[in-house]
């Protein structure tokens, strides 16, 4: 388990495309500068957004709406990226997982030997991470 590994493109695995996640952080930036825009010029006559909204009330809306929309984006892409990271640590240890369910080991005792090798021993991240794994080991073959 202590060996990086080198494998690309393992069939199930499911990664977001790597131009859906940078479209995904142009929105974000393009959206949050909107966001910042309309809370730092919100009732402004001269603004901007007067061409399209001219009632100096909807600004509030706006910003509300592009916060809300700041936060969905990310968490999509924090989303993607978390499970990505373990679908390869899964893809990493495969056969290590297949062997000790021969042994008739638990996912338990898989996820808990996975996160002793990576240095994980304890504590509120060690029992998240452990739960993660759990859900990916079930899904796993």
């Amino acid at each position: 388990m202590g060996q990086p590994c080198q494998q690309q493109g393992c069939p199930g695995r499911r990664d977001v495309p790597k131009t859906i996640l940078y479209v995904l952080y142009v929105l974000i930036i393009a959206v949050g500068l909107l966001a910042c825009y309309t809370i730092f010029n919100a009732g402004n006559p001269e603004s901007f957004l007067r061409a399209f909204f001219p009632n100096p009330g909807s600004d509030v809306y706006i910003a509300l709406i592009a916060s809300f929309l700041v936060f969905v984006l990310g968490f999509i892409v924090f989303y993607s990226r978390d499970r990505e990271g373990f679908q390869h640590v899964i893809e990493c240890n495969q056969d290590r997982i297949r062997q000790m369910r021969s042994r008739n080991k638990s996912d338990l005792e898989i996820a808990d030997s996975i996160l002793a090798a990576m240095g994980s021993t304890g504590g509120y991240r060690h029992n998240l991470a452990r739960k993660k794994l759990l859900l990916y080991l079930s899904e796993f073959e």
